[in-house]
């Protein structure tokens, strides 16, 4: 009740359903007026939510708790509930803060709705050459002692890479290369236009710098290259080196922190999310708990909003609604 069931928390009841349907368990959602029996109630919209007394399970979902009245209605409600899902660990210990005790409450990371993560992409800008200038080799080197360099996408606009890229075939790295003819119109701004798809661009050669830097700069592309000549006089760059060890270092933790993103959308799926909702309505729940934090709750109340006519009017809505229930 009080819920668009296009909005987000509708979505997330649907994601319920489809989920626990296909462990057998039979689910269905819809306003309290159609309440069936169900054993257990999952309470999506906390100003209406009044407990069905023949249900042996209520639960409610508590969210965007922002004035003083929201804050006693919920902490009203701390006796007529089994447990209180909200969105985090830190909702969490506001919640017991407020005094809700913390056997109930549950902070669950809302479940992600992403279905692709755009992959890393790390480029150059500049021609390969025979005598291995670009130190290139850096690259094969980096990706033989890594396995979690076939997380990366590589990018090499510029000629003559054919030599180079076969060893990266071997390793199972990806790669993407633009060999562009000097006598495309326009050539040189058309390669400039592939450095946007870039999240870093990498120079490795100790040559004297790359013009590719420039470039990338002036797109707004993170860089990653050689701390040498002109490339020093930049206002900044996110990481520069002067030998393969600071190289390797600068690439391991762009590529841990990629990696760490995919994990993140990995284990905060709707599958997830929906098992564990119901481990803890079976009472199996085994996760983590997280106390009260006096911090956290005094953050929580310093953006607390004015108490408004509208928000007042809306709070009498719902007293009156679980009233009539």
């Amino acid at each position: 009740a009080g819920m668009d069931a296009d909005w987000i928390v509708g979505m997330i009841a649907k994601d319920i359903k489809r989920v626990l349907g296909r462990e057998g368990v039979d689910c269905d959602f819809g306003a309290p007026e159609k309440y069936n029996g169900q054993e257990i109630c999952y309470h999506l919209g906390y100003a209406y939510a009044k407990p069905f007394k023949s249900a042996r399970v209520n639960s409610v979902f508590i969210t965007h708790i922002d004035d003083k009245i929201k804050e006693i209605f919920v902490v009203n409600m701390k006796d007529d509930f089994d447990s209180f899902i909200c969105l985090s660990a830190e909702d969490e210990s506001f919640l017991t803060a407020l005094g809700i005790p913390d056997k109930k409450v549950f902070g669950i990371t809302l479940p992600v709705r992403n279905d692709y993560i755009r992959p890393l992409s790390l480029g150059i800008f500049s021609s390969c050459y025979k005598d291995g200038r670009k130190n290139e080799e850096w690259i094969v080197r980096f990706c033989r002692e890594h396995q979690n360099s076939q997380l990366v996408n590589f990018v090499f606009i510029g000629s003559n890479w054919e030599g180079f890229l076969p060893n990266l075939i071997k390793l199972n790295c990806s790669f993407e290369w633009h060999n562009v003819s000097r006598l495309m119109p326009y050539e040189y701004k058309f390669q400039q236009s592939k450095l946007e798809s870039l999240d870093y661009y990498f120079y490795l050669g100790m040559d004297g710098g790359a013009m590719g830097t420039y470039d990338a700069y002036a797109y707004g592309v993170k860089l990653m290259v050689t701390d040498n000549s002109y490339h020093k006089d930049l206002p900044f760059i996110e990481y520069s080196f002067d030998n393969y060890n600071e190289f390797e270092k600068s690439l391991r933790t762009v590529i841990n922190l990629h990696e760490k993103r995919l994990n993140f959308f990995r284990e905060n799926n709707v599958e997830r999310y929906a098992k564990t909702l119901f481990s803890i309505w079976q009472g199996s729940f085994s996760g983590n708990k997280f106390t009260a934090d006096e911090k956290v709750l005094n953050k929580r109340r310093e953006c607390y909003l004015p108490i408004s006519l509208r928000r007042i009017l809306s709070r009498v809505k719902s007293f009156v609604y679980r009233r009539l229930l």
